[in-house]
């Protein structure tokens, strides 16, 4: 069993969420954008394997989203977005919802990370405090 294997798989969590920040980010940046569809990103192993964000931009005008190697995750067009008069199904309360959610996950993430490390530094120093 690898030492670092349990923070490991919490840096693959935390790679995932910060991807996916950037992600919800941009489609908010084009709620006035006709014809834009909201994206997200989607797992396509398990989370064992290593994080990869696709993050491609649908179209060059497009901002706040760039070109990662592929690690495991995908972007997705998000289906249950009903697009408004002009195409774009960018909602407002939609997309702040799971940037919340998001956030939450990637914050209770970076707690367990500090968990882990400060074990490993308490055995580290021989069960005394550093």
């Amino acid at each position: 069993m690898k030492l670092l294997a349990t923070v490991e798989q919490l840096r693959v969590g935390l790679d995932y969420h910060l991807a996916r920040q950037s992600l919800l980010t941009a489609n908010l940046a084009h709620v006035d954008t006709p014809g834009f569809k909201p994206q997200d990103l989607e797992r396509r192993a398990p989370f064992s394997g290593a994080l990869s964000a696709a993050l491609t931009a649908t179209d060059p005008h497009h901002f706040g989203v760039t070109d990662r190697k592929d690690e495991g995750f995908r972007v997705t067009t998000d289906k249950g977005a009903a697009p408004g008069l002009d195409g774009n199904a960018v909602s407002l309360d939609r997309e702040a919802a799971k940037l919340a959610a998001n956030n939450i996950r990637y914050e209770t993430l970076a707690s367990l990370v500090g968990g882990e490390l400060t074990d490993l530094l308490w055995v580290a120093n021989d069960g005394k405090a550093a």
